[in-house]
């Protein structure tokens, strides 16, 4: 029977799997794309490899065709083979990289993706076995995952139906009991939480028909293994195939009740799709090819800088702060729930999502001393469904917000006008006391961060020793055992500077100080108008910037030293001659401590600018 368009439903798709040559007839055309030709590493894409990638798309678009790709992850790249191959965890996260660099380059012209079938390796033992198996899945709906964030659709995954594992685990969340019985003691710890990835929804199954298969019992398996999605067929030939054969098998199947929407032809002799494309081209022209309402949006990240009373949370596109968002912090759940509903307003899912705040970090978790509530990596990925999430101490924060600054961003209190690449030191005088670094070591960043508030304060002048006396009896647990040194956040960070103020009125012979915050003592002092809060400032003023100078002195920051943070920014006034006399007093360091560049950070949001640098960073790693 010789077949034309009209004798198929309208819609329906053909398409040619190959290097075939390109022209009318066909609505389709599928090739793969290997990982090791795009990501030759497995980590850093090729560049020249994806814009050869990219002008395939454009040929085939070119010639009216839907183009259709295949992620290949059977060759793998060989710096990859080297760390375990499929037998590491970490090929997963890998693979979904290689998904994300095909979709942003091209996912805009992509009429449907899909994954390859498991590998057919024989590892020779099942703890191999189990893990080359899981990793795999897991790799697919790592992919899924990766790709639809980007907000790209019509996602498919290729079955194979002599193989009950992708199908059960797809869309049951579970393995077949006869492979549990054989490997289920060699599958990873805590093997059961990947399913939620593994059974990222597909939208449409591919299935392979070989020449000899009898047809009508292999679509009535592939309706029962994948729910009745749509399928797209792809028919292997030989070379001395009868394209008539083909497409009497696609009318039989249409006729079987089930939703095949297309079927590819994958020939040994390009005769064949010849052949094909005069039969059909007489008939209906192709459908129109209709992209999703949503289209593809530019990838973005969610950063966070979570404070006692407020949580600022920032949406990253392309690298860049594009949104900002204040809410209240409130309880663990009530964060959780800004974190959702913006990315329930965004529409997708973000690819990282970075948490800084105050207070230490340990497993995954972190203490948030300020807002009294734990927050892990862990109920970040739960509330956004990010595949990458990392808490961060603020001050890792802090330190990372100095990675990218710029003469634009800095007011020069001594030195180069512009900060010069090297190892960076920020010192914050905010609510407490915070110090971080970027140490910089073979042309990249490494943070550390610690809590500059616990260092050792003690008398720098005669006059100040009755002043350490006396705020011992206001705070004696902040004192070193029975020494004058004292905690540097009880006199130099808001909290401590009321005490600081209160020490010197009694040795003032004030019987009763008044309260005082912070701000109220600095502005006393700056109009000069409160005695005591001209000397809390001035002491304020000169521990800090011995403090900065010590540090400077133990880290060689050559790429500058930074004050970031609201006093700094608010009271620039105390940051004058007293402030660099104490910086470069250092004995036989002087000169040293001269040629260090000085400044102050003049970013807004320093916290979302540093967790946004950590974030690309962490990513690129």
């Amino acid at each position: 029977m010789k077949y034309t368009r009209s004798d198929f439903p309208e819609g329906f798709l053909f398409g040619a799997v190959g290097p075939t040559d390109l022209a009318t007839g066909l609505d389709m055309s599928r090739f793969s794309v290997r990982w090791i030709d795009i990501l030759p590493d497995g980590r850093v894409t090729d560049a020249d490899a994806l814009d050869r990638f990219e002008k395939r798309i454009d040929q085939v678009l070119a010639h009216d065709l839907r183009p259709c790709v295949l992620l290949d992850h059977v060759e793998l790249p060989p710096a990859l083979s080297d760390i375990g191959g499929w037998r590491n965890r970490e090929m997963a996260d890998y693979f979904a990289q290689f998904a994300e660099a095909i979709v942003a380059r091209a996912g805009d012209r992509i009429f449907n993706i899909s994954t390859s079938g498991l590998s057919t390796e024989q590892p020779g033992d099942p703890r191999t076995e189990a893990r080359i198996l899981h990793h795999q899945l897991l790799a697919h709906g790592s992919a899924r995952q990766a790709m639809r964030s980007y907000g790209m659709t019509n996602l498919g995954a290729e079955i194979i139906l002599s193989d009950p594992v992708m199908p059960e685990v797809t869309f049951n969340k579970r393995y077949p009991e006869l492979l549990l019985d054989r490997l289920k003691i060699h599958l990873p710890e805590k093997w059961q939480d990947d399913f939620a990835t593994i059974a990222e929804p597909v939208d449409w199954c591919g299935v392979t028909i070989s020449k000899g298969d009898d047809l009508n019992p292999l679509t009535n398996k592939a309706c029962k293994d994948t729910e009745a999605l749509p399928l797209f067929m792809t028919f292997t030939t030989g070379a001395d195939s009868d394209p008539a054969r083909f497409l009497n098998a696609v009318h039989n199947a249409l006729g079987c009740d089930i939703p095949l929407q297309g079927a590819f032809i994958e020939p040994k002799n390009s005769t064949v799709v010849e052949v094909l494309k005069a039969t059909l081209k007489h008939g209906n022209q192709p459908a129109p090819w209709v992209r999703s309402k949503e289209g593809l949006h530019a990838h973005w990240n969610l950063v966070a800088d979570i404070g006692g009373t407020n949580t600022r949370l920032g949406v990253v596109t392309d690298g860049e702060l594009t949104d900002l968002r204040k809410h209240p912090t409130g309880t663990p759940t009530d964060l959780q729930d800004a974190l959702h509903s913006l990315c329930d307003e965004i529409g997708t899912e973000p690819r990282a999502v970075v948490a800084a705040g105050a207070g230490p970090v340990q497993n995954g978790t972190i203490r948030l001393t300020n807002a009294n509530l734990d927050l892990s990596e862990t109920e970040l990925a739960r509330a956004t469904g990010a595949h990458h999430t990392f808490v961060i101490n603020d001050f890792t924060a802090a330190a990372w917000s100095v990675a990218e600054i710029n003469e634009d961003n800095v007011e020069v209190l001594q030195g180069e006008a512009s900060p010069p690449l090297g190892t960076r030191l920020v010192v914050g005088p905010g609510t407490g006391l915070g110090v971080g670094a970027l140490l910089y070591s073979e042309g990249h960043f490494h943070t550390v961060s610690g809590e500059g508030g616990h260092m050792g304060l003690s008398p720098r002048h005669f006059d100040e020793v009755e002043v350490f006396n006396a705020a011992r009896r206001i705070a004696p647990e902040c004192f070193f055992d029975d020494t004058l040194v004292i905690e540097a956040e009880m006199f130099v960070s808001g909290t401590g500077l009321p005490i600081l103020y209160q020490a010197i009125g009694m040795t003032e012979g004030q019987t009763n100080t008044a309260t005082r915050s912070a701000k109220d003592i600095l502005q006393a002092a700056q109009d000069g108008s409160d005695a005591c809060a001209v000397k809390a400032a001035r002491m304020f003023t000169e521990h800090l910037g011995a403090i900065m100078g010590d540090l400077a002195v133990a880290l060689v920051p050559t790429g500058g030293v930074f004050l970031v943070g609201g006093v700094a920014e608010k009271n620039r006034w105390l940051f004058g001659q007293d402030f660099l006399r104490a910086f470069n007093a250092g004995g036989r360091f002087d000169e040293l401590r001269r040629d260090f560049n000085l400044y102050v950070s003049e970013q807004d949001e320093f916290g979302i600018v540093g967790a946004n640098n950590f974030c690309k960073n962490a990513l690129a790693r």
